[in-house]
């Protein structure tokens, strides 16, 4: 049976309350009464491009932000930021105007002001905020199912030990992203049945099971971007196919 957990109606797995508390363990006072200690839930939005972004918790600073796009657009509030394309496949995918969209180097600039972790395949002089993605550690926890930023990144917050997962901007429709609603299909049931609270706009249209298949890649979204498999980069190939007519 599948479920969609919304925004506005969240699902409480077991040990977690309406508050944002969760149980921590038992105590005793010294009549031997047991006392149930609360600690604060680690709440994770992951919040892409989409039109639902501007609606992700900015302003709940219990809330923490992993935001991750090339869009234009402005984030109230970032805790963390996510680039994992290697920065000559980046370059090649950016090379092409479209509205909305940053240039390379207009990225390049952006990335280079954040003060908050950014997330890369490497660390770059030129990025002073760059850190490793931890791409060969997802791998081994959770097999080769990565097939678009944010998989990765549902897959840290599980990594990471987080009670609540919320997606804002995310949200794979049409043919154009068949390929990367498996893994997130996946990755949230993995979550789910890990008792992690799920957090989705009503819009949300990847509904999620209890125990989703596997889906096995052949090639890792943005690490195997030299494979001829490579499904992302088709739009710099057809690109550069129309350039030697």
């Amino acid at each position: 049976m599948e479920a969609v957990v919304t925004e506005e109606t969240p699902m409480l797995t077991e040990g977690m309350r309406a508050d944002g508390l969760a149980a921590d363990g038992l105590a005793a006072r010294a009549d031997g009464t047991p006392v149930v200690r609360r600690r604060r839930l680690r709440k994770i939005a992951i919040v892409g491009g989409g039109p639902t972004r501007k609606r992700a918790p900015y302003r709940d600073r219990s809330w923490e932000i992993w935001a991750f796009s090339s869009t234009r657009d402005r984030y109230p509030r970032i805790t963390r930021w996510f680039e994992i394309h290697a920065l000559t496949d980046l370059r090649q995918q950016l090379a092409s105007h479209k509205p909305g969209r940053r240039s390379y180097r207009n990225y390049m600039r952006f990335m280079r002001r954040l003060r908050c972790p950014v997330y890369m395949q490497r660390t770059h002089r030129f990025i002073p905020s760059s850190v490793p993605f931890p791409k060969k550690k997802l791998v081994r926890m959770f097999g080769r199912c990565f097939t678009s930023t944010a998989a990765f990144m549902i897959a840290l917050a599980i990594a990471e030990g987080c009670d609540v997962i919320g997606l804002w901007g995310v949200d794979p429709k049409g043919k154009k992203y068949s390929r990367q609603r498996p893994a997130i299909r996946y990755l949230l049931s993995v979550a789910r049945r890990r008792g992690i609270r799920l957090v989705l706009p009503r819009s949300f249209s990847i509904r999620i099971p209890r125990r989703a298949p596997f889906p096995y890649t052949r090639v890792l979204y943005a690490y195997d971007w030299r494979s001829r498999h490579a499904w992302w980069r088709d739009r710099v190939r057809r690109r550069r196919r129309r350039r030697r007519r």
